[in-house]
């Protein structure tokens, strides 16, 4: 059945389907891109990651609606230069970031409204994270930062072998502050406010994009879209995504991520719009 891809917009998870091992965007993928979009494909993306590292990594390639970034947190229009906030410690208080527990060999970035990232205290693990996502920092104090114009708070542990991130979990559990932990790698722990809402996030996509989000496809590679592909009309995961992802797909693909899962969705889309 031919289906007119102007009429369908995907949104994509950037980090774990679209990027090759040296963090940039893989050449099929950039060739399937350019094919997508010249038939009328609409896309957006999902990331972990602030505007100005999604910029560096997309380069020429334009999306048709704005992006979610830092985890969510952030709805972001490129074509606008600007985004809408939808976490915020303030509930917590500007001395919150100076009462994180303390944990010896943990690297504490900031992820801010304002798009930006500000770095408490650095760690091998975090400048390696830094520097391969080519995201730029400012070096900070806690009391040069309000509470208020931080979306998430990422920690970085340098030793694997020690349960650095394990024993700050715990502490942070401890205290009773109404956070949301997610694990986005082995090494890094992202913290983010229990009021943080996805599907508000997910809204505000849909209408910028003056979508419905019957109109709206997900494809995921990561556990944190979950919740997106249960709000959209369609959803896809790749081949080896965790099992929760899969699950929660209304197809998987043939691909892994790293071999090419989000071009084989997005081609395929191509074709059944060509009948």
């Amino acid at each position: 059945m031919k289906q007119s891809l102007e009429s369908t917009l995907v949104l994509c998870d950037l980090d774990a389907l679209m990027l090759g091992a040296d963090g940039n965007l893989t050449q099929v993928l950039r060739d399937v891109l350019q094919l997508f979009t010249a038939r009328g494909g609409q896309l957006t993306v999902f990331s972990q990651k602030t505007p100005k590292a999604v910029r560096a990594i997309l380069g020429s390639v334009s999306l048709a609606a704005p992006a979610l970034l830092c985890g969510g947190t952030l709805v972001y229009s490129f074509s606008a230069g600007n985004g809408q906030a939808m976490a915020s410690f303030a509930a917590l208080g500007d001395d919150f970031l100076a009462k994180l527990p303390s944990a010896p060999g943990i690297g504490i970035a900031l992820q801010m409204k304002d798009g930006s990232t500000r770095v408490l205290r650095m760690n091998h693990a975090l400048d390696r994270h830094l520097r391969h996502e080519w995201t730029p920092y400012l070096l900070t104090k806690t009391e040069g930062v309000s509470s208020a114009d931080v979306l998430r708070v990422l920690l970085y542990q340098d030793a694997k072998t020690i349960p650095a991130l394990q024993t700050f979990e715990k502490a942070l559990e401890e205290t009773g502050a109404p956070l949301r932990q997610d694990r986005l790698a082995i090494d890094c722990l992202a913290l983010t406010p229990d009021s943080m809402n996805m599907g508000a996030a997910f809204s505000a996509v849909c209408a910028s994009a003056m979508r419905s989000p019957e109109n709206i496809t997900v494809l995921a590679g990561s556990g944190q879209m979950v919740e997106l592909m249960r709000l959209a009309g369609q959803s896809a995961a790749a081949f080896d995504a965790p099992a929760e992802v899969r699950l929660a797909a209304g197809q998987v693909t043939y691909c892994r991520a790293s071999e090419g899962a989000a071009a084989e969705y997005l081609y395929q889309l191509v074709r059944n719009s060509e009948g």
